[in-house]
Order: structure tokens, then sequence, then C-alpha cells
């Protein structure tokens, strides 16, 4: 049941990462292109979350703190 469950929040992830690239490579304005790279960041931050349980394992905790931290300064800088 919990691969199930896994498996369509990595579809829906990825739904959201393609809808992200595609608002980031067309955004009319540099505020919709910020919002696409935090969309980008933030659902890679929640496959590798994903993946951490997937693999039953806390390796990569610290990955999920860097590339989160990353995510937001990034954003920041853009703004």
């Amino acid at each position: 049941m919990i691969t199930v469950v896994l498996y369509a929040a990595f579809g829906i992830l990825t739904l959201a990462i393609a809808l992200g690239l595609l608002r980031l490579a067309r955004g009319p304005t540099v505020i919709d292109r910020i919002m696409a790279f935090d969309l980008i960041t933030t659902s890679s931050v929640g496959m590798i979350v994903l993946l951490a349980m997937q693999w039953r394992t806390a390796l990569y905790l610290e990955l999920i703190l860097i590339f989160s931290l990353l995510g937001f300064f990034g954003t920041v800088a853009f703004v």
C-alpha cells in the first residue's frame, strides 16, 4: 500500500517539476520565473524525501537541508 502512495507522490512531483520547467521557460515576467524556480526546488526536495522514505535511510537528511537552503537562498537572490 505504501509503495502505491510513494509512486503516486513521485508522479505528482514529477508533473510539478515538468510544469515548473515549462513556466520557467515561458514565464512572461521575472516573478513567474522566480516562483517556478522555487516550485522546482521544493518539488526536488520532496522527491529526495520520498527516496529516503522508500530506501529507509536517514543518510539523505543533510542533502535535504542543504538543497532546501540553496533553493531558499537562490530565490532570495533572484528577488
